[in-house]
């Protein structure tokens, strides 16, 4: 929603502070405070904040500038740190993908400014730019992240009588706002001296000689704080053993409630199953149910030749080799409102669940494309001589030992986000995208899960059980906590025992928003109340 302009010169200013530590509360951020104290100051025109503290994520990074400049109405938005060549900072990505021109001017007058006080200047990768629209127009600069570097930055560098050596860029910033169609900025003379030709000073009518405390106003809505520590997931259980446990309090209550609901709702009846035909051909999603806009080619283009900016600063030169894949879209024809990542066991294939989207359509779960990836093969700890299809490596019967395949699965995991990644850059959001699988599948599938940095539609797990659960503390990502999971299992499970899966639905439930587990009277094997219950988590996952 557009902010209202309390006048008619009222700068609107997003003020964005990228730390993943900050954002999860770990230390107070420093970014915001010093920038809105600087701009407060320096500004003697009204100027109304809305600031955002956000974890070093491409994704979100992206998002928050969208919303700030096309929902928001912000005429300048700085960000704060990510802007050095450590593999977390991709705030000058983030930046360049949602901008239509560059103002390369503004990084070379911040480097030149910086090597005043650190030669390091020089690894800064800073960048200014415009994002425009057909209604409205915004500056967009990198700032570094200290409270000290921010101030000489925007104030520039003088000698100890004052005079100006290097000019500080917010004395440019007035009147590129003016050119972008922006209100009238007026600035402090003492703090910085804003730069106009002749021909552009105006005088306002409501001019004051001294600076006004009320012309600062800062929406109450909106106020920068650390993220809260994640409350216990609500367990949602039904048949054939149902247990509930919710606890008092709850990071997303309307989540959990809306799941809660979905899951007393009658329940349809299945129909005959059609076997569906096979595709081959991974085409552009639908981006109908999309509202992330899509990336031009020429925008493509123009990254890819500037400085050489990857897609995603996750990828490095050692990308692993793409896995093989078997795509299918909905059989009626329908536009896919979702995605879905089905991972299949060991020793099977992707050709073994080609009809799972047929039959969970039948249960009246939303039109969706389905991705199947083959797992590599490779000769297991196990069975040696013999070569099969696997996430990882088994090293022991036993599933669930301490003794497990961390880097196989450490390296899987890179392979499954390769493939979210991907679908992502295609238009669709990642909330639209669900991750799953059976027995092995499911393990790996929940892995990669939690560790996301984007949060998912939903995680769908079928008689399978937690890996590396010692990990679940230290490496669940804030995505991860968010990302809905379903969990069922056989209780007559001869490959996987039952009691394993509990085990980790156990771990999952105190760590997670939303945690669904199912018990059924069956081996390992999936039933058609699985298949109906999974098609009622997908329809209300996707309604959040």
């Amino acid at each position: 929603m557009l902010a209202q302009r309390n006048s008619e010169n009222e700068l609107i200013c997003g003020l964005i502070s990228i730390s993943d530590r900050a954002s999860r509360g770990e230390y107070v951020d420093e970014g915001i405070p010093a920038l809105e104290a600087w701009l407060h100051d320096a500004i003697i025109t009204p100027v109304q904040f809305h600031t955002r503290l956000i974890a070093d994520d491409r994704y979100t990074i992206e998002e928050t500038i969208r919303e700030l400049v096309d929902r928001v109405g912000c005429d300048l938005v700085f960000t704060t740190g990510g802007t050095g060549p450590a593999r977390r900072d991709v705030t000058p990505e983030a930046t360049l993908a949602v901008a239509t021109r560059e103002l390369p001017g503004f990084a070379e007058q911040m480097r030149r400014i910086s090597l005043n006080f650190v030669p390091t200047a020089i690894l800064s990768r800073q960048v200014a730019v415009l994002r425009e629209t057909p209604t409205h127009a915004a500056l967009i600069v990198n700032l570094p992240g200290r409270p000290k570097s921010i101030s000489e930055t925007l104030g520039g560098f003088r000698s100890d009588d004052g005079e100006v050596i290097d000019a500080g860029i917010f004395a440019s910033i007035p009147y590129c706002i003016d050119l972008i169609g922006g209100p009238y900025i007026e600035t402090d003379p003492e703090i910085i001296v804003a730069f106009r030709p002749k021909n552009a000073v105006r005088k306002l009518a409501s001019e004051q000689p001294a600076k006004q405390q009320a012309a600062v106003s800062t929406p109450s809505p909106e106020p920068a704080q650390p993220a809260q520590p994640a409350q216990p997931a609500q367990r949602i259980l039904r048949p054939a053993q149902t247990r509930i446990a919710t606890p008092e309090t709850h990071a997303n209550p309307n989540n959990a409630a809306s799941f809660a609901a979905a899951f007393a709702q009658p329940q349809q009846q299945p129909q005959q199953v059609q076997q569906p035909r096979v595709q081959r051909i991974l085409r552009p999603h639908s981006t109908e149910s999309n509202d992330k806009p899509a990336m031009s080619a020429e925008m493509i283009a123009r990254r890819s030749v500037q400085h050489g900016i990857p897609l995603f600063a996750t990828r490095t030169r050692a990308t692993p080799e793409p896995l093989e894949v078997i795509v299918r879209d909905p059989e009626d024809g329908s536009s896919p409102e979702c995605t879905v990542i089905w991972l299949h066991g060991l020793g099977a294939d992707a050709q073994d669940f080609l009809t799972l989207p047929q039959q969970l359509r039948e249960f009246g779960a939303p039109a969706a494309r389905f991705i199947f990836p083959n797992a590599p093969e490779r000769e297991l700890t196990v069975r040696p001589g013999y070569k099969t299809r696997a996430w990882y490596d088994l090293l022991s019967d036993d599933f669930g030992s301490p003794n497990e395949d961390r880097q196989g699965l450490a390296k899987m995991h890179q392979r499954v986000s390769q493939i979210i990644n991907e679908i992502v850059t295609s238009g669709l959001r990642a909330e639209r995208i669900f991750l799953g699988g059976f027995s092995m599948g499911a393990a790996m599938s929940l892995y990669s899960s939690v560790r996301q940095v984007r949060t998912l539609a939903g995680c769908i797990a079928l008689s399978g059980y937690f890996p590396a659960a010692d990990l679940l503390e230290k490496d669940v990502t804030p995505a991860g906590r968010g990302t809905p999971v379903f969990m069922a299992h056989g209780a007559f499970d001869s490959v996987i025992p039952s009691v394993l899966a509990e085990h980790g639905a156990d771990l999952l439930e105190n760590t997670l928003d939303t945690l669904i587990w199912r018990e059924y009277n069956i081996d390992h094997e999936i039933c058609q109340d699985e298949l109906m219950n999974v098609a009622q988590f997908m329809s209300t996952a996707l309604q959040r």
